[in-house]
């Protein structure tokens, strides 16, 4: 019953497959069912590489996201799905979280003049955002991962109950 309603948001294994940027690991997706399978372990390691990826700023997430799906034999269409967590709407409470968090655990004074809408000051500042941003990113892709994957879990949990 969940896994019904999952495969109407996520992208279909053709596309996956038939996908330019992952042409060259096509050989390494035949063959291979558990990625393709939403069982329920399949699809909450999926979500935690997804969920992690996504917190990540960096461009091409989907990549990594396929590629650690690949090596810990998890979903890789549920992985890729929720890699869109982060998109122009959200990316911008993500990047401030992460940045918060990443200030708290180093000792670092948290400074709303450091995030701004200025790109200038942003670039001209980089080097003072650089290190936070990046520990901060890390630590809130671990903690949002394991909880939306423990949420998951839980609602794979009652799959045969009514909700």
């Amino acid at each position: 019953m969940v896994a019904r309603k999952l495969k109407k948001y996520i992208p279909t294994r053709e596309y996956v497959e038939n996908h330019k940027c992952f042409g060259f690991i096509k050989h390494k997706l035949e063959d291979k069912p558990y990625l393709w399978d939403f069982q329920r372990w399949q699809v909450v390691k999926a979500t935690w590489i997804g969920v992690f990826w996504a917190m990540l700023p960096m461009p091409f997430q989907m990549l990594p996201a396929a590629l650690f799906a690949i090596l810990f034999r998890a979903n890789i269409l549920v992985a890729i799905a929720w890699v869109w967590v982060s998109n122009p709407f959200t990316m911008l409470p993500i990047l401030y979280c992460s940045y918060y968090l990443g200030c708290h655990v180093l000792g670092i004074e948290f400074s709303t003049n450091m995030i701004s809408a200025n790109f200038h000051h942003i670039f001209a500042n980089w080097h003072l955002l650089l290190l936070p941003l990046i520990v901060g990113s890390i630590l809130f892709g671990i903690i949002c991962s394991i909880l939306v994957a423990a949420i998951v879990w839980f609602i794979y949990g009652l799959k045969g109950k009514q909700f």
